[in-house]
């Protein structure tokens, strides 16, 4: 934030001075000379704002009347004209040198304020700082005081010294609560312990702040932040509340899609799912290519799905995959898509979404895999179920529950080819190292089944010779 000085006080002792000289060059004298010449052209060129006549003859009458008594006033002035014309290096010399000179046109230390200004326009904040608080120190009654307290906060800001940025706003508005700058000071300390998460002191100014500072153009802002410290303070409906005044006052404002993810965030934690989808929707309406849309569709999605929306969940799913297709969320979104289709038994569908998951190569590749994997399966292309499980249990960590779903799938597609070896080693695996008690079950009767067929297809088949018929008249004879 640019640090902006009161220069009124300088200009109506410059009239003054010029009044007085244009007075004493009246009539009666026959000739000005050419440092009253030089003077009043300078002095009344500042008053204005011709500031590049008055810095050029303001140096011309220090160069011509170096003993005069006006010489600290000219230097004093000339600064003031560089720094306008943002002449910044040619500004502090000249301030510098008028510190030392005796001034008329300036308050005590004044020159002391214009060096700090100076700097901080340089970007030499640490100078700037050392000149500010010496200021502040030396003259703590000067009218510039609030100025240097509210410029030291902000060097120091960009010195990330936050704690004493914080301070010197804090003794702002302590030592010169009647300040025009205190509001802005206000605001600014309140922004700065609410980045520092010092919640309690941030609700303490941010509560009242409306109230003492009803003009103060950051109104907007101090009640948003507001909003945010009512809800990080255990102030939740408070915080919805101020939220939503916020964004009903000003739709246009650069927080309002902050605020909405906000209230979507507070929403869904109070358990109020309904309330959370309208505000992540009307977050993705009003800020379509903000950096959060990502992340709001993808809980758009969920938050429709969990109250029953599917088409919308898939729909808002589908939009996160196409308009941000390289974000980490789009995998996800693309994993839920596979699955809906799966349940719907829209195999080749699933396949299709699942394969380009398990291609992105992101966190859900391996689920996608299975996915895959089991819509291949039921599709009734065992070869590519077989691929997409063994590719599955390549990913899978050791003992993990996806190594043993892909074993599962191996199991199951060896079964439909035919395999029953390859099928017994993978339930075999899963017996001796799965967790899960009701698969490892499933897993044993597997192999006690395809043991029984293999049995049965090995037992011997009975030859039974049909017995002749008895004779009418008894026992063969021998």
């Amino acid at each position: 934030m640019p640090v902006v000085a009161r220069g009124r006080r300088a200009t109506s002792v410059v009239a003054a001075l010029v009044l007085g000289v244009s007075l004493f060059s009246g009539p009666a004298r026959a000739a000005v000379s050419e440092p009253d010449r030089l003077w009043v052209v300078g002095t009344k060129a500042f008053e204005d704002a011709l500031y590049d006549l008055a810095y050029r003859e303001l140096s011309r009458f220090s160069q011509v009347a170096p003993t005069d008594p006006r010489r600290g006033d000219a230097v004093f002035l000339r600064a003031k004209a560089a720094f306008a014309l943002g002449r910044y290096d040619d500004a502090l010399t000249a301030f510098r040198a008028a510190e030392t000179l005796p001034l008329r046109v300036a308050t005590d230390g004044e020159a002391v304020f214009w060096q700090g200004e100076t700097l901080f326009r340089l970007k030499r904040f640490d100078e700037a700082r050392e000149r500010y608080s010496l200021f502040v120190r030396a003259y703590p009654t000067s009218p510039y005081a609030d100025d240097a307290l509210y410029a030291r906060g902000f060097a120091e800001l960009d010195l990330s010294r936050v704690d004493d940025a914080i301070a010197s706003f804090q003794a702002l508005l302590r030592e010169q609560p009647q300040s025009e700058l205190a509001g802005s000071a206000a605001y600014a300390l309140g922004r700065e312990l609410v980045r520092a998460k010092r919640w309690d002191e941030a609700f303490a100014v941010l509560s009242g702040y409306a109230s003492r500072f009803p003009q103060s153009p950051f109104l907007p802002e101090a009640r948003y932040l507001l909003g945010v410290t009512q809800m990080e303070t255990g102030r939740p409906a408070e915080g919805i509340k101020t939220l939503e005044q916020f964004v009903a006052a000003n739709p246009t404002s650069d927080l309002v899609p902050a605020s909405r993810i906000l209230l979507a965030e507070t929403h869904l934690r109070e358990g109020r799912a309904r309330e959370a989808l309208e505000e992540y929707q009307a977050f993705v309406k009003r800020a379509p290519t903000h950096p959060f849309v990502p992340q709001a569709l993808y809980q758009v999605g969920e938050l429709s799905k969990r109250l029953g929306r599917q088409a919308e969940a898939e729909a808002a799913w589908r939009t996160l995959r196409r308009d941000f297709p390289r974000d980490a969320l789009a995998s996800l979104a693309g994993l839920e898509l596979a699955q809906g289709s799966l349940r719907r038994r829209q195999f080749a569908q699933a396949m299709d979404i699942a394969r380009e998951v398990a291609d992105d190569g992101g966190a859900p590749r391996l689920e996608a895999l299975l996915v895959l994997g089991e819509s291949a399966l039921k599709a009734g292309k065992p070869l590519e179920a077989d691929r997409a499980y063994r590719a599955a249990l390549v990913d899978a960590p050791g003992g993990s529950t996806e190594r043993f779903r892909a074993l599962a799938g191996i199991a199951l597609v060896a079964e439909t080819r035919k395999e029953p070896a390859i099928a017994k080693r993978a339930y075999q695996d899963i017996v001796d190292g799965a967790q899960d008690a009701e698969l490892v079950r499933w897993a044993r009767e597997r192999v006690r089944r395809l043991e029984a067929e293999e049995r049965q297809r090995s037992a011997p088949k009975s030859k039974t010779r049909p017995q002749p018929a008895p004779s009418k008249k008894g026992s063969p004879r021998s």
